[in-house]
């Protein structure tokens, strides 16, 4: 592996504990209002987008006002929380930007979440200041788990591909990463590495100070 000279990241369930939160609410909603809203079915749209997530809402549950209700609540009930509480940060996520700022490594956010929330969560994250720029799901055509927000994010940095890593939770952000042809590490959060996430990430770490620790050791290695 070349010198890591850019790092791309994702955001929820990778920098912040953000899934089951989103989950939490969908469901305190659901319940609320007589909808039949599982885990299991929660978790087939991890990674992807909320218009995605949001259009398939609207088609499985053949319920419109009660959509738009759980989609409106859902998110007001998430951004109360996370104004009155913060954000809880993954493990080892201030350990990594403060090594990848102090050793000039480009840092940008690739989100499936819209932009405007993104820009929230990194605020409140209190780490807005250690990113490049950030992209989000509305800049581009077609969400994860195809490349375009990838492929999108590494233009940004002028950097080589082999000089850049993304970091993912989720097997949609790892076939993106695969097929945007960026080595892509996986830091597993709902959900463990199977057979597929085995084949197509270049490194699993089991948290981010890991991370740190894996592009320290790598850098390292080249620079000898």
């Amino acid at each position: 592996m070349e010198q890591v000279k850019a790092v791309i990241f994702d955001m929820d369930g990778l920098m912040f504990d953000t899934e089951i939160m989103y989950y939490q609410a969908n469901k305190e909603v659901a319940d609320r209002i007589g909808l039949d809203f599982t885990y299991d079915y929660y978790a087939q749209y991890i990674g992807m987008s909320d218009e995605e997530l949001h259009r398939n809402l609207y088609l499985d549950y053949e319920d419109e006002a009660k959509v738009t209700q759980l989609i409106k609540e859902s998110s007001d009930m998430l951004f109360d929380i996370i104004k009155k509480d913060g954000l809880i940060k993954k493990p080892g996520l201030l350990e990594l930007l403060e090594y990848l700022e102090e050793n000039q490594i480009k840092k940008v956010v690739a989100s499936s979440n819209i932009k405007t929330v993104v820009s929230f969560f990194l605020e409140h994250g209190n780490v807005h200041k250690y990113f490049d720029c950030f992209i989000g799901g509305d800049e581009v055509r077609r969400a994860k788990p195809d490349p375009e927000i990838f492929e999108k994010a590494w233009e940004r940095l002028g950097v080589a591909k082999e000089h850049t890593i993304i970091l993912e939770d989720s097997m949609n952000g790892i076939r993106a990463a695969y097929d945007a042809e960026i080595n892509v590490i996986m830091v597993p959060d709902l959900f463990q590495p199977d057979h597929e996430a085995k084949q197509k990430a270049f490194a699993i770490c089991d948290d981010l100070l890991q991370v740190k620790e894996f592009i320290a050791e790598k850098n390292s290695f080249v620079k000898l």
